[in-house]
């Protein structure tokens, strides 16, 4: 039976250089939640290393279909940056991450498949330098009922350790929770035995 790769987020930020032929590659790694956070990170470095040849970077939320993630190149040739980072990340099985690479150009050009050695290269090497933790997916599923059946489905939050996230008392109950990615399936199946088939837990929208 294959048994699900272990997923990681960092917990703290990290940094790392290398020079290459005379062109200085710097490495640095942020622990992120959202878009806002890259973007406020992004800005971080450029400021920082105002006057590199160029910011590449590569960042991922979330893990499978909910993955979402971005690369750029920053001027160098297409592909040679932003992707070799991503892949990075995605061998580390790792999450929640930026991962920006400032170059001082040395003079002597690497041509692409030096870059993309380059750039990949230095993260690789940056990651083991990170604090992590163990990243375990998670969903939200929404549970409708009456007045008189939402202390079942509170109840059962409580044995699963999942976390309320909201709740709204306008027609009946609408309540809103987040659990492990792996115990859904089962959740659904108990709430739907323990109230005869009258709640279905079913995965949020929002």
């Amino acid at each position: 039976m294959m048994t699900e790769p272990q997923w990681f987020q960092p917990t703290d930020v990290g940094e790392h250089q290398t020079k290459i032929k005379a062109s200085r590659f710097i490495a640095d790694i942020f622990p992120v939640k959202n878009e806002d956070e890259i973007q406020n990170y992004l800005s971080e470095v450029k400021k920082r290393e105002y006057t590199a040849n160029h910011h590449c970077f590569a960042w991922r939320l979330g893990i499978g279909d909910d993955e979402i993630w971005r690369v750029s190149d920053d001027g160098e040739p297409a592909g040679t940056a932003g992707k070799p980072i991503y892949q990075a990340l995605v061998g580390a099985n790792i999450t929640n991450i930026l991962a920006i690479v400032t170059r001082y150009f040395g003079g002597t050009k690497l041509g692409k498949g030096g870059l993309m050695r380059a750039y990949g290269g230095v993260v690789q090497e940056t990651l083991p330098l990170v604090r992590k933790k163990a990243f375990i997916p998670r969903v939200r599923l929404v549970c409708h009922c009456d007045f008189e059946h939402a202390n079942l489905v509170y109840r059962l939050i409580e044995t699963y350790g999942a976390q309320l996230r909201d709740q709204d008392y306008a027609e009946g109950v609408t309540i809103q929770l987040s659990i492990k990615k792996d115990q859904a399936d089962q959740f659904s199946w108990d709430l739907h035995e323990l109230s005869n088939g009258l709640i279905k837990a079913q995965p949020s929208t929002h």
